[in-house]
């Protein structure tokens, strides 16, 4: 197994379970909980002026404290158990919850700082013992009461500067308040039970103890009941006593003003039973506490208002009822009483009015006081009513608000879901980009190793192939002179034989002479070809001598077939390059232009050669009036050893010269022609104006 690198490489596997991990954190991040009904809710916290306050550590239903944050909300998710909202608790114990209302998923408080302190107070007795279920009232700028929890616990609201000074603050029913410690964060209240006192004293004779003796003497039960007195009715304070009295005694007999007080008597005892069974039955003063419910307490005062009522209606009937009966002893034994005891009873009557008048006044205080009270509680309820208002305006912008919330979070969720994907599909193509970049390395270095030996061979092959060219240069340069030499000899012996024959054989030696120059032409074109490979004599060329010294070679030619022939050069048109060269070019043109136009014209042939410098280029043409050439061939004019017409008598070689020189002296060549018409070849060369030594080499192919 071959190793891609020394370091080590993430596997792609893993970051692949790795991302899936993520993906499903994510999914269950948002999908609800299963198996658990749960709502999500919105918490904000304000002021008493409606204004958001941030940061504040709040609980709900006695649960962890939650903060709001920098914007004073919080989503949290309660169960279905946790709805309506029971209680609602401030970290900060300076803050309390003035009122908090729930509405469509928007749990909004409103927090007061608090205008009082709680103060812990443990009450246990002399065994140290915590005293339960206690009644404890403290009297401070305020007087507050409480009750006892299991462990002995009260707390006790204080002002803001108030503090607990003495034990003689604090009073409980049944007992003693003995000491008071106090510790920086409680206070121990020590209490005593109080023990009863038994005073001897001679019994009453009333109804009620004559009914207890009666049980244990059952003489005194019959003579009492049966001589009782009317006089003594008021005293009966039971139904048990009064059947005990009248169950023997023959109602009929009796007269009209004896049965009204008997019923009368009887309907205050019944009332009496009713409202003692009705009191028992609804007592729900004990029910207000810190933890009750407003709406019960309110329902527990009305109550409470109505049966004062009905008691006071009840007492004033009593009351009028009782000075009747005072009012009727005094007017029939008024005159029988002395004088102390006229006074004694005019200096009650003066203190029972004194009495009542006080009553009277605390009654009406009482009842100012509750409505001032009653007034404040409306005022509040109205500015509570206000505040309800106020977070009904806003609510539909926060269901809004938290809408938004909701789709934000699910865009959010796509849009982390959608990056989780594409991570996936990055680490897989990186891998696949991975394993294709070690496969292209791999490749390269091949490649490379190829193409080193591949240079190395080419480097081989194209010396051997210039070493080629050049032993065949040598050759054909070698071999072309060698067989010029007895060509020559034989068209110099073939012209000596033409002299001194006549006749057949003369004929037979011009054939022979002209067969003869034809191979020495051929013979110097090769020659040439090798040539041009190794140009030498790089001088200064005046090309107007040059194009004249070629007019003159073909002079012969010109004037026999009485050729127009026109130079269109300027005399100053001096440059430098290979004399041989473009010699050979001009030469090769100018034949080829005479043969074609003599070929088309038996008379009227005519050649033009144009010179001029055109953008730092030396440019010249050769024209004729010729055949022309065929479209279809033109591209093949310059190939080696090819005849543009049938009755050419040339070799195939002139143009090919003329296309490796121009090429070897970094120029170009271009033909037009119109069949019938001319024919136009156009040679393009540097214009070099300054000599310098240059060698070309160039390939023949």
């Amino acid at each position: 197994m071959k190793h891609l690198s020394t370091s080590p490489l993430p596997h792609p596997f893993t970051k692949l379970n790795a991302i899936l991990v993520l993906l499903t954190l994510i999914a269950f991040a948002i999908l609800p909980a299963a198996g658990q009904v749960r709502q999500l809710i919105q918490v904000k916290t304000f002021d008493e002026q409606l204004k958001p306050l941030k940061n504040v550590e709040v609980s709900i239903n006695n649960k962890d404290f939650i903060s709001t944050g920098n914007k004073g909300e919080v989503f949290v998710e309660l169960l279905e158990t946790d709805l309506p909202v029971k209680t609602i608790k401030i970290k900060n114990e300076q803050y309390e919850p003035a009122a908090w209302n729930l509405s469509k998923s928007i749990l909004e408080i409103v927090i007061r700082k608090k205008n009082y302190q709680v103060a812990s107070v443990t009450v246990k007795d002399r065994n140290n013992v915590p005293v339960s279920n206690l009644p404890v009232t403290f009297k401070g700028r305020k007087t507050a009461q409480a009750t006892t929890d299991a462990a002995g616990k009260i707390e006790v609201p204080l002002a803001l500067d108030e503090k607990i000074n003495t034990a003689d603050q604090f009073s409980a029913k049944g007992y003693d308040v003995v000491d008071l410690q106090q510790t920086a964060k409680e206070a121990v209240l020590t209490v005593e039970a109080i023990k009863p006192v038994v005073v001897a004293q001679a019994p009453t004779q009333t109804p009620a103890t004559t009914e207890k003796a009666a049980a244990q003497n059952p003489a005194i039960n019959t003579d009492y009941f049966k001589n009782f007195n009317l006089a003594n009715l008021d005293s009966i304070q039971s139904l048990t006593v009064f059947y005990a009295v009248f169950k023997n005694v023959p109602i009929k007999s009796m007269d009209a003003a004896t049965k009204a007080k008997l019923d009368g008597k009887f309907n205050q005892l019944v009332t009496q039973l009713q409202d003692s069974a009705s009191h028992k039955k609804d007592v729900f003063m004990g029910n207000i506490s810190d933890s009750s419910f407003v709406s019960e307490d309110i329902k527990n005062l009305l109550k409470k208002a109505t049966l004062e009522g009905q008691g006071l209606t009840s007492q004033k009937n009593e009351f009028d009822e009782k000075i009747r009966i005072i009012d009727q002893k005094l007017q029939k034994g008024l005159m029988n009483l002395d004088e102390n005891t006229r006074a004694t009873l005019f200096s009650d009557l003066i203190a029972l009015e004194q009495l009542l008048a006080s009553n009277e006044s605390r009654f009406y205080k009482n009842v100012s006081d509750y409505r001032l009270i009653i007034s404040g509680l409306k005022e509040k309820y109205f500015d509570f009513q206000k505040l309800e208002n106020q977070l009904s305006e806003s609510e539909a912008r926060r269901l809004e608000e938290q809408r938004a919330f909701r789709k934000q979070i699910f865009a959010i969720s796509l849009v982390v879901i959608g990056f989780a994907i594409l991570i996936v599909l990055l680490i897989t193509f990186s891998g696949r980009l991975r394993r294709q970049k070690k496969d292209l390395v791999l490749a390269n270095e091949e490649v490379r190793r190829v193409n080193e030996n591949l240079e190395a061979i080419v480097q081989d092959r194209t010396k051997l192939l210039a070493e080629a060219n050049r032993e065949l240069d040598t050759f054909l340069y070698r071999a072309s002179h060698d067989l010029r030499s007895p060509v020559c000899s034989i068209i110099g012996l073939c012209n000596i034989a033409i002299h001194l024959s006549n006749g057949e054989p003369k004929e037979l030696v011009e054939r022979v002479v002209h067969t003869t120059e034809g191979m020495d032409k051929l013979l110097k074109k090769l020659s040439i070809i090798s040539e041009i490979n190794q140009p030498t004599g790089y001088s200064s060329i005046t090309l107007l001598n040059l194009v004249e010294n070629v007019q003159q070679r073909f002079s012969n030619v010109i004037t026999e077939k009485r050729v127009k022939f026109t130079i269109d050069c300027p005399a100053n048109l001096v440059f430098f390059s290979y004399p041989n060269l473009v010699d050979v070019v001009i030469t090769n043109l100018v034949e080829n232009a005479l043969v074609y136009s003599i070929m088309q014209h038996a008379e009227g042939a005519s050649v033009a050669f144009r010179a001029t410098i055109k953008d730092d280029q030396l440019q010249f043409s050769v024209r004729d009036n010729g055949i022309g050439v065929d479209a279809s061939i033109q591209h093949r004019l310059f190939d080696m050893f090819f005849k543009g017409h049938p009755d050419s008598k040339g070799n195939g070689l002139g143009l090919y010269i003329v296309q490796k020189s121009v090429q070897a002296l970094d120029g170009s060549i271009a033909v037009a022609s119109e069949q019938g018409q001319y024919t136009e070849f156009v040679v393009q060369l540097p214009f070099n104006v300054v000599p310098m030594e240059k060698s070309i080499q160039i390939e023949v192919a």
